[in-house]
C-alpha cells in the first residue's frame, strides 16, 4: 500500500465551509482597508528568491539560507529555475518594481499554500495571508498594517492576541550590533550546536528552533539589536509602541523576536495567541525598505505581514467559532423509471434559471431508499418520475418536512416548488 504524503493539505467538503467562512471575513476586513487581491504563482524563480533571502545577510551564505525552500530538480539532481513559493513578499516586490512610480502607494494582499522544509527536512505545505503596503516609510502606514493584523485575528475570534514588538534598527544599528554579535558567538561558540552557529553567522535575526538549552541560553544572553538602536530607529520604534497602546493594542517588547527571512529592517512584530495552554505566533512582520532596492535597484519602502491560517483555522475550530448556515432549500429529484435523463434535465434547468439547488439521483432505486437519502441530504422537497405519471402529464411532489405527496402538472412544477420553498423559509 502507497503511504499518504504527510504535511499536504487535503481539504473535504467538511471543513471546506469553515475555510469558506474564515477567507470572507479576512476579505471583508480588508476590502474595508483597501487592499486589492493579487495572484502569485506557486513556481517561483530560484535565482529571485535566493536574491531576496540573502539581500541582507552576512556572508552571502545562500546554501544555508536557501535550506528551507523547497526547489525542483532536473533528472540528474541539478537545481533548476524553480522553486515552490515559500513566502509571497520577494515577489510582490518584483512585480510591483515594474509598474510602481514614485510617491505611488499599493495595498496588496494575497493567500493561499506556501512550502517549506522543516527542521527534520520534511516538506510541508502551509496556508497563508500575506499583506503588504508598498510605497511609504511612514510611522502612519507602519501602525496602518499592524493594527490592520490585529483587527484580523479579533474579527477571527482571537480576541486575546498581543503583539511582540521589536526593532532590527537601520544599516547604521546594524553595523556595531553584527560586530559584538560575530565576537560574542566566536567567544562562546562552544555553546552552540553546529547548525546554531552556522545560521546565527549567517543570518543574526534568524528564528532558531533548537532543542539544546544552552543554544537558547546563550543565545537570549548575547548581545541584543534592540540595545544598539541610534535615535532615530528609538524615536521611531517608541512611537509605535505608543501609538499601539493608544489603540488599545496589547503588546510587549521582545528583545529575542526573530525573523526566517532576513530582509526585514526597523520595526517587526510578532501576533502571539492562546491556544491548547499555551501561547503560540500565528503571523508577523515588519518593515522591509531596504530589499526592493536590493534585489530590483528601486527603492520601493514597504511593511506588511503574514498570517498563518492553518494556525488560525484550528484555533477557531477548537473554539467552535465556525456556526454552520442553514441548509439551503434543495430539490431531491429521482426516477424510478428508466430512460428519464432528459426530462430529469429538463426540470433541473428550469429549477436552476430560479436559483433552486437541486440534487439528481443517478440511479433507479426504490422510493423508500430515495426518501432516506434526500432525508440525509436535508432536502425538504422530492420530485419522484415515474414513466406512467409522465404519460399523463404528472410528477409525484413529496414535502418531507409534513411527509406529504401529491401528484400535480408537470407545467405546475416550477411554480408548486417556489411555492414550497416560500412556505418553508416563512
Amino acid at each position: 500500500m502507497v503511504q499518504e504524503p504527510q504535511s499536504f493539505h487535503e481539504f473535504m467538503p467538511d471543513k471546506v465551509w469553515k475555510w469558506k467562512i474564515l477567507e470572507e471575513k479576512v476579505e471583508k476586513v480588508l476590502s474595508l482597508h483597501d487592499f486589492q487581491e493579487i495572484r502569485l504563482s506557486v513556481l517561483q524563480d530560484s535565482q529571485v528568491l535566493q536574491d531576496g533571502i540573502t539581500a541582507l545577510i552576512q556572508g552571502q551564505e545562500a546554501d544555508t539560507a536557501m535550506k528551507g525552500v523547497l526547489s525542483l530538480s532536473l533528472p540528474d539532481d541539478q537545481l533548476s529555475l524553480l522553486s515552490l513559493r515559500p513566502e509571497g513578499t520577494i515577489s510582490v516586490l518584483h512585480h510591483t518594481a515594474r509598474i510602481t512610480n514614485p510617491g505611488e502607494i499599493h495595498r496588496f494582499y494575497y493567500s493561499g499554500p506556501m512550502f517549506r522544509r522543516i527542521n527534520n527536512q520534511q516538506q510541508m505545505e502551509f496556508y497563508q495571508l500575506g499583506v503588504e503596503l508598498l510605497g511609504s516609510e511612514s510611522i502612519l502606514s507602519e501602525n496602518e498594517v499592524i493594527s490592520l493584523g490585529m483587527k484580523l485575528c479579533k474579527t477571527l475570534g482571537l480576541n486575546e492576541v498581543r503583539l511582540d514588538l521589536n526593532s532590527y534598527g537601520c544599516f547604521t544599528c546594524r553595523e556595531s550590533f553584527f560586530s559584538d554579535l560575530n565576537k560574542y558567538l566566536e567567544e562562546h561558540k562552544s555553546e552552540y550546536c553546529n547548525s546554531c552557529y552556522r545560521e546565527l553567522s549567517t543570518n543574526p535575526f534568524s528564528q532558531v528552533h533548537c532543542a539544546n538549552p544552552d543554544c537558547k541560553k546563550s543565545l537570549q544572553e548575547g548581545p541584543h539589536i534592540y540595545d544598539y538602536l541610534c535615535n532615530s530607529c528609538k524615536t521611531d520604534f517608541n512611537k509605535v509602541k505608543n501609538i499601539q497602546a493608544n489603540l488599545g493594542n496589547q503588546y510587549k517588547v521582545n528583545p529575542n523576536l526573530n525573523k526566517n527571512f532576513a530582509y526585514y529592517n526597523k520595526t517587526v512584530f510578532d501576533f502571539i495567541a492562546k491556544h491548547k495552554g499555551k501561547e503560540i505566533i500565528i503571523g508577523g512582520g515588519g518593515r522591509y525598505d531596504y530589499l526592493s532596492a536590493l534585489i530590483t535597484g528601486k527603492r520601493i519602502p514597504a511593511v506588511g505581514f503574514y498570517l498563518n491560517l492553518d494556525s488560525i483555522f484550528e484555533i477557531m475550530d477548537s473554539r467552535g467559532l465556525f456556526e454552520e448556515k442553514d441548509p439551503e432549500f434543495t430539490v431531491y429529484i429521482c426516477a424510478e423509471s428508466p430512460n428519464l435523463e432528459m426530462m430529469t434535465l429538463q426540470i433541473v434547468q428550469e429549477l436552476h434559471s430560479q436559483q433552486i439547488k437541486t440534487i439528481i439521483s443517478p440511479e433507479c432505486r426504490p422510493a423508500e431508499k430515495e426518501i432516506a437519502i434526500a432525508k440525509k441530504k436535508d432536502c425538504p422537497i422530492m420530485l419522484i418520475l415515474r414513466d406512467d405519471n409522465i404519460r399523463e402529464g404528472k410528477i409525484l411532489l413529496r414535502n418531507l418536512v409534513k411527509e406529504e405527496q401529491k401528484y400535480i402538472s408537470l407545467k405546475d412544477t416550477l411554480p408548486s416548488i417556489m411555492l414550497a420553498k416560500k412556505a418553508m423559509q416563512s
